[in-house]
């Protein structure tokens, strides 16, 4: 089937129909959290039709349109760009597809229960998160456009600008897990799940609706004015009623329904463009939002290509004048939007009689593109931005955009970061400054805030009032929020031989948490425990490529031809404080370096290292297993 689709879509290579690769693992969930509403589930992925010029967007849609009077069902993802150009606005593109929808075989219908645990059937136990989040604009540089924009409206040149940047960050763990935590803080009726061909993922938490057709009927919700919300329901009714009444955000919100009037009455028929609803203020976890509602009937002869040259990109993310505003955007704004304000949503095969089938665009805003997984984390960006009027005031506006942006900025860690000291009396915390700049590393990489020299001050005083007669163990968990707990144990001597023992199980080292001491460590601990059940101190664990990792509460050092070696960081090592003390003893001359099964098994010598045990020479449990592992 997909062979004669794709002959008959060959239009000088205007349209560009991919097929599914083998095995494609591209699916769809379109997700209305809405009450008592249902979510599609997109399966079956039959191919893709991409745009890659704006003048193959009527074709690629009129073929789109050929497709699903086929049966088939597409996910559109188009980006901001594509509706730049096809308003002759000469925006940049960084080679990738301006648009590009989806085809699936299969659509299904499910309820809340059902997204969680198909949610949760893809993304397993482990944790997810956001890392190195950093803004693409400093305020000064955002506050300087609003300035820059302002001048603009006094000149005439627009009535109102959607000025936008971007949030860049990693992401670690499963993107499933990721977008269920943030959907529990986010309910959105316009939520997207999508793993999309070749690796990339869109996570969206959109409240917007762009424009929604049933059966002739269009309606588009532009979405114009924000407030704060709050935990009081007495308080957030109140600030909503201030926010449908504030003159600056009606003015905002009615400049951009009459753009929405206009270009739907492009393709409606005569008269029956309406507006039933102004200034309606709902919440969306953070933030109260004013939207209004213009319907119309759809004039019978109209084509997707007819509706989203009239229509796209939306105006509520443009501003006013559309085409002028948009120049100003593509001189102001540094980085590309992407998906970003452009539209995601589903299209439907038409009903018997019907020449164009139900559909529903979103504008993809709390939006974000994650890259395929490069070295345990996915690169990944979300836009942000408010609409700038006459009367903005720059501080104000930055200060919206990083409310909108909360839902995802301010996602705690399911994890606490941790330090384990050996210490006494006499000589207090042992290695404390490398312990404390180890720790503050994982709290900078995680965003965790932490008061390194409080934390110092605290832990001297724990040791100096410690029982003078032994040895002992302080652990610091230093939670997401930054405060720390500090707990204290004797720790008790080792007696006899040190045995080690291998492990059956593999290190996936590009994992994240395999370079922090942090609370997820369940694989590790499972380890020592096992081989400590059987006589045994710690186990050795290699990673997926068979190389030499670390203990499961050690780091290894590894004799081999007369010189000590320890495996690098890369291969899935702890960088441990003692691993570190031992390489910068020049008496040890010892180096780091890529450790092979056959090479553990013809080793000169086995030392095991930590903080709290220092160095300790250590024995195979059984030589047999060195060969088995």
């Amino acid at each position: 089937m997909l062979k004669s689709l794709r002959q008959e879509a060959h239009q000088e290579n205007a349209v560009c129909l991919e097929p599914a690769p083998i095995n494609s693992g591209c699916v769809a969930l379109l997700d209305d959290m809405s009450q008592g509403a249902a979510s599609r589930l997109y399966t079956g992925h039959a191919g893709t039709l991409s745009i890659m010029d704006e003048t193959a967007a009527p074709a690629v849609m009129d073929e789109l349109q050929k497709l699903l009077a086929r049966g088939l069902h597409a996910v559109g993802l188009l980006s901001y760009e594509l509706g730049a150009r096809m308003c002759d606005v000469d925006a940049v593109s960084n080679g990738d597809p301006l648009g590009r929808f989806i085809l699936f075989r299969e659509c299904s219908s499910l309820q809340e229960a059902e997204v969680v645990e198909w949610l949760r059937s893809r993304h397993g136990s482990g944790p997810a998160g956001i890392v190195n989040l950093c803004s693409g604009v400093t305020q000064a540089q955002f506050e300087a456009d609003v300035r820059r924009i302002r001048e603009y409206i006094a000149a005439g040149d627009t009535y109102q600008v959607n000025h936008t940047w971007r949030l860049e960050f990693d992401t670690y763990g499963e993107p499933a897990h990721l977008y269920a935590r943030l959907r529990r803080r986010q309910r959105v009726p316009y939520g997207a799940f999508i793993e999309l061909p070749g690796g990339g993922t869109v996570l969206s938490l959109s409240p917007e609706l762009f424009v929604r057709h049933k059966a002739g009927e269009l309606v588009a919700k532009p979405m114009k004015g924000t407030a704060s919300a709050c935990a009081d329901t007495a308080e957030n009714a109140d600030r909503a009623r201030a926010l449908a009444a504030d003159p600056k955000n009606r003015a905002e919100n009615v400049m951009i329904v009459d753009l929405m009037r206009s270009d739907v009455g492009r393709i409606a028929v005569l008269r029956t463009v309406k507006v039933p609803a102004l200034f309606e203020v709902e919440r969306f976890g953070e933030v109260l939002q004013m939207t209004s509602t213009v319907k119309a009937q759809l004039d019978a002869g109209c084509r997707l290509s007819d509706v989203f040259g009239a229509l796209y990109p939306c105006g509520s993310i443009t501003g006013a004048p559309k085409r002028r505003t948009m120049q100003i955007i593509n001189e102001l704004e540094r980085t590309l939007r992407g998906i970003y304000t452009g539209g995601i949503g589903w299209f439907d095969p038409p009903a018997a009689g019907r020449s164009l089938g139900d559909f529903c665009l979103s504008v993809p805003i709390r939006t974000l593109t994650l890259d395929p997984p490069c070295g345990g984390v996915r690169h990944g960006r979300m836009g942000v931005g408010s609409g700038i009027v006459a009367d903005s005031e720059p501080a104000s506006e930055w200060e919206e955009g990083r409310l909108k942006a909360k839902f995802l900025t301010s996602m705690s860690h399911e994890f606490e970061l941790i330090e384990t000291f050996r210490a006494t009396r006499e000589y207090g915390c042992i290695h404390l400054q490398l312990h404390l700049t180890r720790l503050a590393a994982s709290a900078a990489y995680f965003g965790i805030p932490l008061d390194s020299a409080a934390l110092a001050a605290e832990l001297r005083h724990a040791a100096a009032i410690l029982s003078a007669d032994s040895s002992w163990r302080l652990r610091v968990a230093l939670q997401p929020s930054g405060i720390w707990t500090i707990h204290a144990s004797v720790l008790p001597p080792l007696v006899g031989e040190i045995h080690v023992s291998f492990s059956d199980d593999t290190l996936d080292e590009s994992d994240v948490f395999l370079a922090h001491k942090t609370t997820i460590r369940d694989q590790l601990d499972r380890g020592w425990k096992d081989a400590e059940s059987r006589g045994a101190f710690d186990c050795l664990f290699f990673n997926r490529r068979g190389d030499l990792a670390q203990g499961g509460r050690t780091n290894v050092f590894v004799k081999l031809r007369g010189r000590w070696y320890t495996p690098p960081i890369k291969c899935g090592a702890l960088p441990g404080v003692m691993r570190a003390v031992l390489l910068a003893n020049v008496r040890w001359g010892a180096t780091e370096r890529v450790i092979s099964r056959a090479e553990l098994r013809e080793c000169e010598g086995i030392v095991l290292c930590s903080s709290l045990r220092g160095a300790l020479r250590a024995t195979p449990l059984e030589t047999k297993t060195i060969a088995s592992a």
